[in-house]
This record gives C-alpha cells, sequence and structure tokens, in this order.
C-alpha cells in the first residue's frame, strides 16, 4: 500500500521566532513500517523549553513528539487489521515503535498525558514503585503531576498532596485523587514554610515517604528536601531543561537515609504500558477532560504561547483540521 502527495510539518527555525510550516513528500513505508495521519499531537513543555532556546539543537528542527495517528499505508510484512485504525506512536520521528489502541476508548484520553505518563512510568522503573499506603506529595500539576498523581491513586497512596499554582491544574488535580491541594499562588500557602506545616499536620511528624518533582523549577527541590522523612525517596521530573542551583545538605540526605534519583525520557515499551493504562482506567480517570486548548497545524506558535502562559492543562495540535 502507498499514500502518494505531501506533508507539511512544524519547523523552529530559530530561538523564539515564528513556527514555520514546511512541505515534505510522502515516502513509502519500508518492510515493517507503517505511514500514519497523525490526528493528535500533544505540545510538551519540552517543546517549549526547544522553541524558546533552553536546550541545543541543530536547526531548522521538525518540533513534536507526542502523537496519535490513523495508518494511511503499510509496509511489506505488516500484520493488522486494516489502515484506517488508530494507533500510539512512541514519539513522532522516523522508524520508531508504533501500537495499536482501542478505537472505543476516546484519542484525547491517550494523548492528555502524552509523554507524561511514560516518563513517570520510566521514573517508577528507576526508583522502585509507589508503596500502597505511603504518603506522597507531588509538586506540579501539569501533566507529568497528573501522571504522578494517577499512578499514586492507583497504587494505593493513603495521602496524595500537591502544591500548585494553576485554578484548573488544581481542580484536575483533585479529579485524579489529590487529597490535599496547596495552592501556592493565593491564600493560606504561598509561602514554603506555611506548606510545610500544613503537610506535617497531615503526614505526622515522620515527613513524607516520596515527593516527586513535576514543576520544572528547580526551587522546588530545594522545599521537596525538606520535607522528607527517613528513608524517603525524592524523584525529580520535572527540571528537563534550563538552569538553576539548589543547596544541598549532605548530612541531612545521609542522616535520613535519602534516595534521590533523577529520570528523564522513557522506553518504547513504557509507551506501550501507558496505553494500556489509559484503556484500563480511562471511565474512572479525567485523562480526556485534561486536554483544554486545541489548535490546527497552522497556528502552532499560539500553542506554545498558550503553554508558555501557564493556564492550559494540556494543549494539542489537531493537524487535520485548518
Amino acid at each position: 500500500m502507498s499514500y502518494s502527495g505531501k506533508y507539511k510539518a512544524a519547523v523552529i527555525t530559530a530561538a523564539r521566532k515564528p513556527i514555520e510550516l514546511w512541505e515534505y513528500d510522502h515516502i513509502d513505508p519500508g518492510a515493517g513500517c507503517i505511514n500514519i495521519a497523525v490526528v493528535r499531537a500533544g505540545v510538551c513543555g519540552t517543546d517549549l523549553h526547544l522553541w524558546q532556546g533552553d536546550s541545543e539543537y541543530e536547526e531548522p528542527f521538525i518540533i513534536g513528539h507526542e502523537g496519535l495517528g490513523r495508518v494511511i499505508a503499510l509496509g511489506e510484512g505488516v500484520k493488522t487489521d486494516h489502515s484506517g485504525m488508530p494507533v500510539a506512536v512512541a514519539t513522532l520521528q522516523q522508524n520508531n515503535n508504533f501500537y495499536r489502541v482501542d478505537p472505543n476508548v476516546p484519542l484525547d484520553a491517550f494523548i492528555a498525558l502524552g509523554c507524561a505518563l511514560p516518563t513517570m512510568l520510566k521514573g517508577l522503573e528507576n526508583m522502585g514503585p509507589i508503596t500502597r499506603g505511603s504518603a506522597v506529595l507531588v509538586q506540579g500539576c501539569g501533566a507529568v503531576g497528573l501522571a504522578a498523581i494517577f499512578l499514586a491513586k492507583i497504587a494505593g497512596a493513603r495521602a496524595i498532596i500537591c502544591i500548585e499554582g494553576n485554578s484548573e491544574r488544581q481542580k484536575m488535580a483533585a479529579r485524579f485523587g489529590a487529597t490535599e491541594i496547596l495552592d501556592m499562588s493565593r491564600g493560606k500557602y504561598t509561602t514554603a514554610s506555611a506548606r510545610s506545616r500544613r503537610i506535617r499536620e497531615i503526614v505526622g511528624p515522620q515527613g513524607l515517604e516520596l515527593a516527586i518533582e513535576c514543576s520544572g523549577h528547580a526551587a522546588a527541590v530545594t522545599e521537596g528536601l525538606s520535607l522528607l522523612g527517613r528513608n524517603a525517596r525524592y524523584l525529580l521530573v520535572g527540571t528537563w531543561a534550563g538552569a538553576g542551583t539548589v543547596t544541598l545538605s549532605p548530612f541531612e540526605v545521609v542522616h535520613k537515609a535519602l534516595k534521590i534519583i533523577g529520570t528523564t525520557y522513557a522506553s518504547p515499551e513504557n509507551y506501550y504500558q501507558a496505553a494500556r493504562l489509559v484503556e484500563a482506567h480511562f471511565r474512572e480517570f479525567p485523562f480526556a477532560d485534561c486536554v483544554t486548548h486545541r489548535f490546527p497545524l497552522t497556528h502552532v506558535s499560539e500553542a506554545l504561547e498558550m503553554v508558555a502562559g501557564g493556564t492550559a492543562v494540556k494543549v494539542v495540535i489537531e493537524p487535520q483540521e485548518e
């Protein structure tokens, strides 16, 4: 099977410059490969960092890596039902893994946590599972934070405490199962000391067993470390790009026997696991409702500005829409 014609891609030509759309020729899929028409592309915080010039890359650069599509062409040897079926892709790039997804599950449910859920699954591989009955702190409730809340909830955490300043993300965190949400932008918990007092009221003097940094702000790490109890674990996921330093007391790390783990990226297996988890739980958790803003491919720059503004929960591109 083949597909003729051209396709368009969103291209960064220089940091903070408007995104350009370039045309490319379609290439027939090779043996064991497929071509897809992308129907949902999630805008990740990583895309924003790339556009803002926080990470090094060779320009020009095709932006975007979270994707769902429908099969439009099959290469030799591909065993599947038919063209048109929905698939999830482990990052949008050539010669990557793809997985069939349940057509009865809303596409928005799969794209909602994009690469965030696979990344959190990789983090748990590196750190170890969330312990049933544990008290968990999630710093930041964007897509990565919501993925952390979801995994803590299905693991049976007794307390899931979240720190977030965005009111829309706070509402979504509550719907995913957060038991306490501390608003760092307004009200009683705008200072680290006030948040610390409240968290200790919830979990007791022993402190937290697990904290997961999902905010992308280095300052959050200092606060997170101060809240951990003895033998606690700290998973750093959010600070993928940018700059910043924190003060770390080796004495505190040793005295508390802390385990601090950084994690990034995910394996194709993690993407597969994420798709299966969404299929199993999409009726219990509001995955699809996380998609708060949609843009056509012609408005990628506006989509990135929306992410930069920090008011959205999840922004997606719908390339087949005009």
